[in-house]
């Protein structure tokens, strides 16, 4: 059996030793793993937040682990800070994630010279900087809403108030 390689490394055959033992996950693993269902990452695929790292010649999805590690920042971007797969796209898009991906990587498993590996920690620093931004500008984003909904209780318990006031 072949595999093609959508990005990184090739999977070993099914039938040569040691192909369960290597660094591929199968999507049910990575579903397991990451504590999101098969059905949520085939949709996630779809809609161009992750993509396997592989396929077996049948199509089976291949993963490292660096693609557990996007769909956990996905899942965690969804369920601890709320955002919408529209915002997490942007979140990827726009505050390259993807380079500290790469940087991670290529760190880990290239053969990188120092002044490489430099420039990889270079671009992590800029690349997480940029997130930090995003991320300060969507809590104070919050912050306010969250003001503004206060504001607005406030105002409701005054007319509530009056209400329970004979004399109003």
């Amino acid at each position: 059996m072949t595999v093609t390689p959508t990005t990184g490394p090739v999977a070993p055959p099914e039938d040569e030793p040691g192909a369960a033992d290597g660094p591929f996950l199968r999507i049910g693993e990575l579903a397991h793993r990451s504590g999101v269902t098969t059905r949520t990452l085939r949709y996630w695929e779809e809609q161009g937040l992750i993509r396997p790292s592989g396929r077996r010649g049948g199509g089976e999805r291949l993963y490292l682990p660096i693609d557990m590690a996007r769909v956990i920042r996905i899942r965690d971007l969804q369920e601890l800070l709320g955002f919408s797969l529209a915002e997490v796209r942007v979140v990827l898009e726009t505050e390259d994630i993807d380079a500290l991906d790469r940087a991670r990587s290529e760190l880990r498993w290239g053969d990188a010279t120092p002044q490489r590996r430099r420039e990889l920690m270079e671009e992590a620093v800029v690349a997480n900087d940029g997130l930090l931004a995003r991320l300060d500008d969507t809590l104070a984003r919050i912050q306010a809403f969250r003001d503004e909904r206060a504001a607005k209780a406030v105002r409701l318990t005054a007319l509530l108030a009056e209400f329970d006031d004979p004399t109003a």
